[in-house]
């Protein structure tokens, strides 16, 4: 009798290790939405400048994200507390690209 049990739960096992976990397939399911595995960094290169016309203004970096700021700038050279609110850093950005 504890054969039998331990082939169910072996068979169990390998059943959602080989079979319903295919490492071959490049997306994921959940909830019958279909998803990419890899997530792909598209943004990588940060534009404050939307318009191009080599001016920074405050509305455009209040569409970045604090991290995306914190990139600008550093690509800028500029100093930023890294503890400030968004609207600290986006304050402090503009005051020192002046």
């Amino acid at each position: 009798m504890e054969y039998v049990i331990a082939i169910a739960v072996l068979a169990v096992v390998v059943y959602f290790a080989f079979v319903r976990n295919d490492s071959g397939s490049s997306t994921s399911t959940y909830r019958g939405v279909t998803t990419p595995d890899v997530v792909v960094d598209t943004a990588s290169e940060v534009v404050a400048d939307a318009n191009n016309n080599g001016i920074t203004s405050k509305a455009e970096l209040k569409n970045l994200t604090k991290v995306q700021l914190f990139e600008f700038a550093e690509k800028q050279n500029l100093k930023v507390k890294k503890s400030g609110t968004k609207a600290q850093v986006i304050n402090e950005i503009h005051s020192q690209l002046r």
